[in-house]
């Protein structure tokens, strides 16, 4: 099958007016020799990202504008992965705490395996974060790692898969908030997928949506359900 787009890339924003510009100029230079798309699906925003993306739209051939009217960056990135048309699907977050020339990286390993993870685990001297951040991040992964064995950073905003993987994966999907990766990387290991995590350099945004308390609640409460609900996909 021959693709039109090489590399998708997929952005989920919420209430991002401030960072879209900056985040579409970084992204651009690095995909200019790829056919690719950017597919920025705006998460119920309420201030003025939605008319800067009519305006992007109009402005970058190659940046797409969805909008999920229900909050959760899962239902976001759900909604990116299964609209996209490239033969590479890359998630990213807006404010690319992973540079986007890491993009190319990406690319290397996708090429060899069906879904390549970005982790600031293997070497976390790349990271730069808070003590608190890291301390919560890795007590989440400690409750976590029966669902996903092997993999040391679930939660990392920057992933790539192939075509076939991401519709599959995301078709199945479920959750709709911040635990998607969890349940999508499970899929993964359920459905048989070759998975490779890479060390990524990852610097924190001090303008982080991630509310750290509220978010890590709402993440353990969904990561509960989702045993369950891929015991039943399988039986059936």
């Amino acid at each position: 099958m021959i693709h039109p787009i090489y590399l998708s890339v997929i952005v989920p924003v919420h209430n991002e007016a401030t960072r879209l510009e900056r985040c579409i100029e970084a992204l651009l230079p690095e995909l200019k020799q790829y056919r690719h798309e950017i597919i920025f699906v705006d998460n119920g925003s309420t201030d003025n990202t939605p008319r800067l993306l009519e305006q992007a739209v109009c402005v970058y051939p190659s940046v797409q504008a969805l909008r999920v009217s229900e909050r959760g960056k899962g239902n976001a990135v759900r909604e990116g992965m299964l609209a996209a048309r490239g033969r590479y699907r890359y998630m990213c977050d807006v404010d690319l705490s992973t540079p986007a020339s890491e993009i190319h990286r990406f690319l290397e390993f996708t090429r060899i395996y069906d879904v390549v993870i970005g982790s600031r685990e293997i070497r976390p001297e790349r990271t730069h974060t808070t003590p608190l951040r890291r301390f919560t991040g890795r007590i989440f992964h400690a409750l976590v790692s029966d669902l996903v064995p092997g993999i040391r950073d679930t939660q990392c905003g920057f992933k790539m898969f192939r075509d076939v993987a991401a519709e599959s994966i995301f078709e199945n999907v479920s959750i709709g908030g911040m635990a998607f990766d969890v349940e999508a990387l499970h899929l993964a290991r359920v459905f048989g997928y070759e998975l490779k995590e890479i060390s990524v350099p990852w610097v924190i945004d001090e303008d982080s949506r991630v509310r750290l308390v509220g978010d890590s609640l709402e993440m353990l409460y969904d990561v509960t359900q989702i045993k369950p609900i891929i015991d039943r996909r399988v039986v059936t």
